[in-house]
């Protein structure tokens, strides 16, 4: 650590004290159950957002959880990584979750001309989201939310027709889905919402 600055070595002891917290609480077994080969139940795509984490959804997610992040928790940017845990790990479970206060969404809200080129590649891949940019049209933080759900819906829908045949052989089930830090469905703070199953929506998946 002589090369770091104060900040920096604060940090690196975190993950190094973190990690060996981590070892100290599962035994050799634990790590040799899955040192050969990985068998996750759920394909993840969800945003990059550090608020976000697979512990949200599973305590102990490691060999469960195939986990595919970028922002705006969105297919097409990283195809070839869902497909991975779709076609070649055979996930039973494709799950895209979206999330309140969503920066990728605020972002391609409030235009984004101005960003790296990299980050507008990925934003850009928002536009056929149906997305509303009318910012007079009401509070930004409901229009926010509400197109944080639609985004959902877009990257469902992409997902259904992508993998239509493994869901009609019932081979896999899209899960739509929106983790509330915020309490903005008043369903409970840090409550993860089923918004849709396979395009269906049914609210009482969160009862």
């Amino acid at each position: 650590m002589k090369n770091t600055n104060s900040k920096h070595s604060d940090i690196l002891k975190q993950i190094i004290e973190g990690n060996e917290e981590f070892i100290s609480k599962n035994h050799p077994d634990y790590f040799l159950s899955h040192s050969k080969s990985q068998n996750p139940f759920i394909t993840l795509l969800t945003c990059s957002d550090s608020r976000v984490q697979t512990n949200a959804i599973l305590p102990d997610s490691i060999n469960k959880i195939f986990c595919i992040e970028n922002i705006g928790n969105q297919i097409l940017p990283s195809e070839g990584s869902v497909d991975y845990g779709i076609l070649h790990l055979k996930t039973p479970v494709f799950l895209i979750l979206g999330h309140s206060d969503c920066g990728a969404v605020k972002a391609f809200m409030q235009g984004y001309e101005t960003e790296p080129k990299s980050i507008k590649l990925e934003l850009d891949f928002l536009k056929n989201a149906n997305l509303n940019l009318d910012k007079n049209s009401g509070d930004f933080e409901e229009i926010l939310m509400q197109n944080s759900l639609k985004n959902i819906d877009y990257q469902v829908n992409i997902a259904l027709n992508k993998y239509s045949e493994k869901i009609k052989n019932e081979e896999l089930i899209v899960i739509g889905a929106f983790y509330d830090f915020y309490n903005e469905l008043n369903n409970g703070f840090g409550k993860l919402n089923i918004i849709s199953m396979n395009g269906k929506k049914d609210n009482s998946k969160n009862d």
